[in-house]
């Protein structure tokens, strides 16, 4: 949706498919975000967020071009049929692109913003879903940020608002040493309300795992971390 300008190698961003929990049955996975670009500008597209969806409707920009933002600002809201999302930057810089207008439909890879910023490592993107009106007991689910220096990159568990502190893991899908794809499953995470399928922002090999299944996460703790090439 838009592309954001930064001084950094591009970095790919996380996405996170929201499966609300049993208490919401008729709610669909939220869509998230990924980011990527070339040097000095990351381009944020949106991410495949699976359960067959290809589209959705973009329904409120909180920026526009020439507006400055900050790690974790609210960039837009975008909703499928079931469900919305409030998708946020992974980086601190300036909006010089904006793609797409209220009520637009915006297809899965798509990029939505360009931002620039003069930061050294790119930070991946987090999405924190807003299940939709039919499902209003289903809180929002969490979504990861990565962050890292040269070669590693740090994936991380984003400030996911609703007050929400911490998570539950309940699943690695991946072990240190494996090789992961971008867009690959990493690990599942819960909330009281809500579970979330995390997946890589990156192409590369799992270097470290920080958590055991069960444990639970903080808001910030870093994840894994990601050697890619």
């Amino acid at each position: 949706l838009v592309d954001i300008a930064d001084g950094s190698a591009p970095a790919a961003a996380p996405a996170a498919a929201a499966a609300p929990a049993a208490a919401s049955p008729a709610s669909t996975p939220a869509p998230a975000a990924a980011a990527t670009g070339g040097a000095g500008v990351q381009a944020f597209k949106l991410a495949d967020i699976g359960e067959g969806i290809a589209e959705v409707t973009l329904t409120e920009w909180f920026v526009k071009e020439g507006d400055n933002v900050k790690e974790m600002d609210n960039l837009c809201s975008v909703e499928s049929d079931k469900a919305s999302v409030e998708l946020t930057s992974p980086y601190t810089g300036k909006v010089v692109k904006i793609y797409h207008k209220v009520q637009d439909t915006v297809k899965v890879g798509s990029a939505l913003v360009d931002i620039a910023d003069g930061s050294a490592p790119a930070a991946a993107p987090a999405a924190a879903a807003a299940p939709a009106a039919a499902s209003p007991a289903s809180t929002p689910a969490p979504a990861a940020a990565a962050t890292g220096g040269a070669g590693v990159q740090a994936f991380k568990l984003a400030d996911i608002g609703e007050g929400i502190a911490e998570v539950t893991l309940t699943e690695w899908f991946v072990k240190e040493g494996d090789n992961v794809k971008e867009m690959d499953n990493l690990c599942s995470v819960e909330s009281d309300k809500a579970s979330v399928e995390l997946t890589s922002p990156y192409t590369g090999k799992v270097v470290k795992i920080y958590h055991k299944v069960q444990d639970t996460v903080k808001v910030g703790s870093a994840l894994v971390d990601i050697a890619d090439g």
